[in-house]
């Protein structure tokens, strides 16, 4: 179910009051039974093959945790939890690689899999698993515990990512949350609907009008979108990031950030540290350092290999060559900015200063820039719309006052009001804010949080990280 409905409100309050009310087992039990009836709100048919998934890997993490176990034992499992996602995600992307090589009459048949939702995020957790309990991390047990990793509703959609050092022992010693823990929990998830329903929504309208436009954008105009589409995506996601932190916290679980402002990035390496957070460091510990620690590589294979992760991480988000582009651009991203640290540190300090301006604003605008590839509809209209924005043809605005006004309006509440909100979210719950003018001050708060949102009405719009 959407988490910005009131089927899940409801859904939300019976669970809470559930881990209120009941303890041990048998909480344990009702929170994986929960997990995928939220899933079967969705689409029922692909509970089997979750539910299939995490068992398999729960046997394979048995397996290959064993001392002196063969790799082929964590190599063999991984492969075919990698090949299920293939199947499901890549074959029809496939299938038409293969015919445009063969003879119309030979044809193959293009397979028309519906991607199951959240089946990206929880198959790389299954892998993480396999690849931590192989290094040592502790196995969790049993079964239904274990299950409860990937599969607990808060994160089972669209992430943050764990890792079972992260969330295993929080399963293991499950705590009931106080009543300022669930209040800290429902303050972010208010949060979460204002900025998916009244900022995300909003901009997302104005997006949906110009890439859906069969006339090709000035330049202006293809700036203003690709900077309307980062600031949707961003505040899309980290909407669904705060309401699955949220949710997780009322019901008495921590759930590690996702975002800390990455449009305040000073390069393109920062930015992956900002973004997404839980994938970066994804593929940073099991993609990046296994092989760039290997000693006797040449100089240029970081280069390199950098573009190959960063290209396969594109593709990771959707099955298209406008995906593949948007990855291999922020590696060529990376690369850059790698060959001139270098030059840059030899300056004098004065002119670091200069230059390290200079490289904020180019990678803001290089990475609002990029986000034309993953927005864009093909190829064809990703390159048109760049060629325009970086030719500067066609200045003349086209869209009305309100839609640049709501779009500047979204951008100072990024600048002013997300710095305070990341700094809230930080602070530990206070018990002694459930009681006094603070805790009374949340009704006319979140009355003015639903007015809000019966303002920006509009009809249910999924989150843009759901297709992956």
């Amino acid at each position: 179910m959407p988490f910005t409905t009131y089927r899940y409100v409801a859904f939300l309050g019976l669970t809470l009051l559930f881990t209120q009310l009941v303890r041990g087992k048998a909480r344990e039990w009702g929170l994986l039974l929960l997990s995928f009836v939220f899933y079967a709100a969705w689409d029922p048919r692909y509970v089997p093959l979750l539910l299939g998934l995490g068992v398999f890997t729960y046997v394979a993490g048995h397996a290959c945790a064993k001392k002196g176990s063969p790799s082929s034992r964590l190599w063999l499992p991984i492969a075919a939890i990698l090949f299920v996602l293939g199947l499901y995600k890549y074959s029809g992307m496939v299938v038409e690689a293969v015919n445009l090589a063969l003879p119309k009459a030979s044809a193959l048949g293009v397979p028309s899999f519906v991607l199951p939702l959240g089946i990206s995020f929880f198959t790389f957790e299954c892998v993480s698993y396999l690849l931590d309990v192989r290094k040592g991390s502790k196995e969790l047990v049993p079964l239904h515990r274990f299950l409860l990793f990937p599969a607990f509703f808060p994160h089972m959609i669209a992430g943050p990512i764990l890792r079972v050092r992260e969330f295993g022992p929080q399963l293991e010693k499950p705590h009931t949350a106080t009543s300022a823990e669930v209040l800290a929990g429902v303050d972010r998830i208010v949060v979460g609907f204002l900025k998916k329903l009244v900022i995300a929504d909003t901009l997302g309208a104005f997006v949906d009008s110009g890439f859906g436009s069969s006339v090709a954008p000035g330049a202006l105009d293809g700036w203003v979108l690709s900077i309307a589409f980062s600031f949707q995506i961003y505040f899309d996601f980290s909407a669904y990031s705060d309401i699955a932190i949220g949710s997780a916290r009322a019901l008495g679980f921590t759930f590690p950030e996702n975002f800390n402002l990455p449009y305040h990035a000073k390069n393109p390496s920062e930015f992956w540290n900002r973004w997404h957070m839980t994938l970066s460091r994804w593929i940073r510990d099991y993609l990046f350092l296994p092989v760039l620690m290997k000693q006797g590589r040449p100089k240029w294979f970081p280069l390199v290999y950098t573009v190959i992760v960063m290209s396969l991480m594109g593709l990771w988000h959707g099955a298209g060559l406008t995906f593949v582009c948007w990855g291999a651009w922020h590696g060529l991203l990376m690369v850059g900015h790698r060959l001139v640290q270098g030059p840059v540190a030899k300056r004098s300090k004065s002119a670091q200063r200069y230059l390290d301006a200079l490289g904020r604003a180019a990678t803001l605008l290089l990475i609002f820039a990029g986000s034309t590839f993953f927005r864009s509809r093909s190829m064809g209209q990703a390159l048109g719309m760049l060629g325009s924005m970086f030719t500067l043809k066609g200045l003349r605005p086209a869209y009305s006052p309100n839609d640049y006004g709501f779009l500047l309006g979204s951008i100072l509440v990024y600048l002013l009001l997300e710095p305070r909100l990341l700094r809230w979210f930080a602070k530990k719950p206070d018990e002694a804010g459930v009681d006094g003018w603070r805790f009374w001050l949340r009704a006319p708060l979140y009355a003015l949080a639903l007015q809000f949102v019966f303002m920006f009405e509009h009809t249910n719009v999924g989150f843009i990280y759901f297709q992956f």
